[in-house]
């Protein structure tokens, strides 16, 4: 995907040399040096537009309904990252995803999990659960907006009661479908940590299906771009229909989807 700079440049590079009269004697390295320029300005212009997307994002205001546009930019954009750090996904499973809203949960391994799902699993619209510092984020906190991420503050239960409460609205409301991480943060080192059953309110308080995934080698994305390849599974494990998740605990629900998730990683 990153290539995608790289040929607008040697396009136009070739263009623009056989448009030029007379021809220089060494064309072969016109061509190189009219490809290297056209590539930086290519991606210097993709970057503008970026920006000025962003720039035309008010936080204060919001839409309420979540932006196809900027949903469509953001997998462009994430995939287009994605291939810079030599990542090359796998997606597993994708045909079981519901065509009705639903709650996707995930195992949390690295700032990478969302990043793979956003540009693998966007077309399905999706807005995320997290934590309160991400929406400082210059630029990227104006691009969560638009698809209707949400921060949950763990710390103040007040708050957290909120954030669910939004969350199962936008599913009921048919915003879009939400997704969480139930160990709350990070694993890092660890293989998985105890899930917060409380994150499944979502799921029961607006009845939707549970798309149960799986995303590995997350954490080593960082320690191997770009020169090392680091190939990553997203699996889609498992959906709990909505029947099912009416007629559970959020407790049971937890339970399950751990399991789920466990024997989908072949952890213990």
């Amino acid at each position: 995907m990153v290539l995608i700079f790289p040929a607008i440049g040697i396009i136009l590079s070739v263009i623009d040399v056989l448009l030029s009269k007379p021809y220089s004697a060494n064309i072969f390295l016109s061509v190189i040096l009219y490809a290297i320029g056209y590539t930086l300005v290519a991606a210097a212009c993709f970057v503008a537009f970026l920006l000025l997307l962003a720039f035309l994002v008010n936080k204060e205001k919001s839409s309420g309904k979540f932006d196809k546009f900027y949903n469509g930019f953001i997998s462009f954009t994430l995939k287009i990252a994605l291939s810079a750090c030599n990542v090359k996904v796998k997606v597993e499973g994708e045909e079981k995803i519901p065509k009705e809203r639903f709650l996707l949960v995930q195992n949390h391994k690295a700032m990478f999990d969302p990043i793979v799902s956003l540009a693998f699993l966007g077309k399905h619209e999706i807005g995320f659960i997290t934590k309160p510092e991400n929406f400082k984020i210059p630029v990227i906190n104006k691009f969560m907006h638009k698809i209707c991420c949400i921060a949950i503050d763990r710390e103040n239960p007040r708050n957290a009661v909120k954030s669910i409460n939004a969350a199962a609205e936008n599913i009921k409301n048919n915003l879009c479908s939400m997704a969480i991480y139930p160990e709350g943060t990070r694993a890092r080192d660890k293989e998985m940590l105890p899930f917060h059953s409380g994150s499944f309110k979502i799921a029961t308080k607006s009845g939707a299906p549970i798309v149960v995934t799986t995303v590995d080698n997350t954490n080593l994305v960082h320690k191997n771009a770009p020169f090392k390849r680091t190939e990553i599974t997203l699996k889609i494990c498992e959906v709990i229909s909505s029947e099912e998740v009416l007629a559970s605990s959020t407790a049971e629900l937890s339970e399950k989807t751990e399991k789920i998730m466990r024997r989908s990683l072949g952890i213990n």
